[in-house]
């Protein structure tokens, strides 16, 4: 009998693990290699939230008209650290182009594409690895809490609705209702259906792990340096010196990734948004769906780890330390808007999303055909595009063809 191909897999965060967990239930034999333990780093402190209503990428012309008042502000949303300005301009060039009207529409299709089925996805892989209860799909509230913002969130909403988001406007005293806890006074706030959120992302990244080696599948600890590939196959080169072989390869690094598709030959301007969060351990509050603000783009989630907010976008790279500054405005924006909740041992983290100028992933085969596949970059979009990922990229190493249209996401686009 022949003996099942090895699928090497790069990179053991959610979107690493969704992908290893379901090539191994194919049959393959699959080898998960992550320089930190499975789940351990972006994908530990994301926001939980299932944002199947995000289909717009950050690069659209509102963002880019909007950017330098932004980028100004200490405490804006969306902020470049003083000390990586000159390494993000080109990035940020590379933004601005994406950002043009036809860019951003076609940006916005290849999304919606992946979008379709996302939720449907990742509720399905949760159910094989008996996780289901992590699940919810309450929705989401969006708060719009100043009267000069409404037409502002309607037109954002309409704009939703056009590519099948499903919204619809609630009270002030609806809202209170839903929210006991709020203590911000708002003008009212949407209600997102589709939506959804998960009781700990970590915890999601285990039950992946779990049914992962329940198949069989191998985790092997250590950084992968370099990838060759041979007249034998693949061969990925440690840190500690030792190699790993397999006859196919799936490199799902995160925001590491820039570094090993140069080695495969593709150079792809991977930068990375740095995400903040605090948790509140002793804060379970008596509403059990995200509420976001549409003025302060923060989210607080209720998890069985207690009430997460997280918001900001900061460019600053791999290696700075994180922006104290970032966790005290987290803390402000809780203050004003859930006061009553206790705050005492809160955590905070810091993550790196890995991102590209125009917002979409890389993935798909490697266009030269080689049986090397990418599946990284997806923002802040990792934990529900992990399903339809992991979909997608176990219909290509099973050589079945996909239903998505891979063109937008490949990586010969940024030539």
């Amino acid at each position: 009998m022949e003996k099942a191909p090895t699928v090497l897999v790069v990179g053991a965060g959610v979107i690493g693990l969704a992908c290893a967990f379901r090539i191994a239930r194919e049959g393959r034999r699959v080898i998960l290699v992550d320089r930190a333990e499975p789940g351990r780093a972006t994908s530990f402190g994301n926001a939980g939230h299932i944002a199947t209503e995000q289909v717009f990428p950050l690069a659209s012309p509102e963002v880019i008209r909007g950017s330098l008042g932004y980028l100004l502000d200490r405490d804006s949303p969306l902020r470049i650290h003083p000390r990586y300005a000159f390494n993000i301009a080109p990035w940020l060039l590379r933004f601005a182009w994406a950002a043009r009207g036809a860019s951003f529409e076609r940006g916005t299709a290849a999304i919606v594409s992946l979008m379709r089925t996302a939720r449907d996805d990742l509720r399905d892989l949760l159910w094989v690895a008996e996780a289901s209860d992590q699940f919810h799909e309450d929705g989401h509230l969006v708060l719009v809490e100043r009267a000069e913002s409404v037409l502002a969130a309607k037109a954002e909403v309409w704009r939703m609705r056009s590519h099948g988001v499903k919204a619809a406007w609630r009270s002030a005293g609806d809202v209170q209702g839903l929210v006991p806890e709020l203590a911000a006074p708002i003008e009212g706030a949407w209600h997102f259906s589709g939506t959804g959120h998960v009781e700990d992302p970590y915890a999601v990244c285990q039950a992946f792990e779990g049914g992962f080696r329940k198949a069989g599948g191998e985790v092997v600890q250590g950084e992968v340096m370099d990838i060759e590939t041979t007249a034998d196959g693949i061969v990925a080169r440690m840190a500690s010196g030792n190699s790993l072989e397999a006859n196919q390869l799936v490199l799902s690094a995160g925001a590491w990734s820039k570094p090993l598709a140069a080695r495969l030959g593709h150079r792809v301007p991977l930068d990375t948004e740095r995400g903040y969060h605090i948790t509140m351990p002793q804060a379970f509050p008596t509403f059990r769906l995200p509420v976001a603000s549409f003025e302060r783009k923060v989210i607080m989630t209720p998890m069985s780890v207690g009430l997460r907010m997280t918001g900001t976008v900061e460019f600053g790279g791999l290696t700075l330390p994180p922006d104290p500054n970032r966790f005290t405005s987290l803390q402000r924006h809780l203050k004003a808007l859930v006061p009553s909740l206790p705050t005492h041992d809160a955590s905070t983290w810091m993550g790196h999303r890995p991102s590209l100028p125009d917002h979409l992933p890389v993935l798909g085969r490697v266009p030269d055909g080689r049986p090397i596949f990418l599946a990284f970059g997806h923002q802040h979009l990792g934990l529900t595009l992990a399903g339809v990922t992991a979909r997608v990229v176990a219909d290509l190493v099973m050589d079945r063809k996909t239903d998505i249209d891979l063109a937008p996401f490949s990586p010969l686009r940024f030539r």
